[in-house]
């Protein structure tokens, strides 16, 4: 009952244009946050190297502006990696999803055949096992029998 709860609040919440863009420049924020981590490089570290104020760039790495291009363009730069702008919305979404399911799909049906391949080998290494067991035994009687 509560998940559906959240999923209306959610699908209510979607409908209003500033939730929205505010959830665009989370995403954005979280990316450029995620590409100063990667890069090893301080907060202080990038703000002396864009000619900035560490606050600025605080900012910028938790959302806390309104980012232009040039923004972005400048500290990507400074952290020597590029960006890309793609529009598409639901649709690019969507398209993504499909082929994490087709590769999903690809993925279960692979583990599925290595799983039976492996059933498979042990019961054949089980047989061949018995049947070492049985050969071993009878050679064991025969050397008994004739010494």
């Amino acid at each position: 009952m509560l998940n559906k709860e959240l999923a209306g609040l959610w699908e209510e919440s979607l409908q209003d244009e500033d939730f929205r863009f505010e959830l665009k420049a989370q995403d954005v924020a979280v990316n450029l946050a995620n590409a100063v981590a990667l890069s090893g490089m301080t907060q202080k570290e990038l703000a002396d190297k864009l000619g900035w104020k560490t606050s600025r760039v605080s900012k910028v790495l938790h959302g806390a502006s309104n980012l232009t291009l040039k923004t972005m363009f400048q500290v990507c730069e400074a952290l020597g990696i590029d960006f890309d702008v793609h529009f598409g919305g639901k649709h690019h979404l969507n398209e993504r999803v499909e082929v994490i399911n087709a590769k999903h799909h690809e993925v279960e049906s692979m583990l599925k055949t290595a799983r039976q391949i492996n059933a498979m080998s042990w019961n054949r290494y089980a047989q061949l096992k018995t049947l070492s067991r049985i050969s071993y035994g009878s050679n064991e009687i025969a050397q008994v029998a004739c010494p």
